[in-house]
């Protein structure tokens, strides 16, 4: 007998296989610098973006809606940016807040920054997670099968955040 649960065999997600498939090529140092400057290697859902940072859609989300906040400038820390772009940041991440709120609205959001790969850093450029959280996130699926499902498409959930793009426009005048 197998120790293998049946759910393990039989769950399949063909697009995580392409993606996997594809890999960033060696002259990209950092995805999110490469996504900043438009290299059209890498995949990038962007929300709203300026000349300081951008707000973009996690490819693989945490939960339907997941937003990220990075400054353009390769940092990897909050120490390495000056008061006014620390004030710039935050003052985005709360706009964030804001649209997900009226968007997607959930119970409650989730903010969070990694520093260091012990900490749950993957990417070594500074970003904020903005995540919302649902009232019925733990169904059937996560908590039998610990699988996420997504309620959403990527380019659904971007669609619906462009369409209320408004509350971020202004966020630094």
């Amino acid at each position: 007998m197998s120790d293998t649960r049946p759910y393990e065999t039989y769950l399949w997600s063909p697009e995580r296989k392409e993606y996997e498939n594809v890999e960033i090529p060696d002259d990209i140092e950092c995805v999110f610098c490469a996504q900043s400057k438009n290299d059209e290697r890498v995949t990038k859902l962007s929300v709203f973006e300026d000349d300081f940072l951008m707000v973009v859609l996690n490819i693989f989300p945490y939960n339907t809606g997941h937003l990220m906040v990075v400054p353009k400038k390769h940092v990897n820390s909050l120490v390495e940016l000056n008061d006014e772009e620390r004030n710039r940041l935050f003052a985005m991440v709360q706009r964030v807040e804001e649209i997900q709120r009226e968007v997607k609205d959930p119970a409650g959001i989730n903010v969070g920054i990694n520093f260091g790969k012990a900490a749950g850093e993957s990417i070594q450029h500074l970003h904020v997670q903005v995540v919302p959280i649902y009232e019925k996130d733990r169904g059937f699926m996560e908590t039998a099968l610990d699988t996420k499902v997504m309620k959403e498409s990527l380019e659904q959930v971007r669609e619906n955040y462009l369409d209320r793009k408004d509350i971020l426009e202004g966020y630094w005048d």
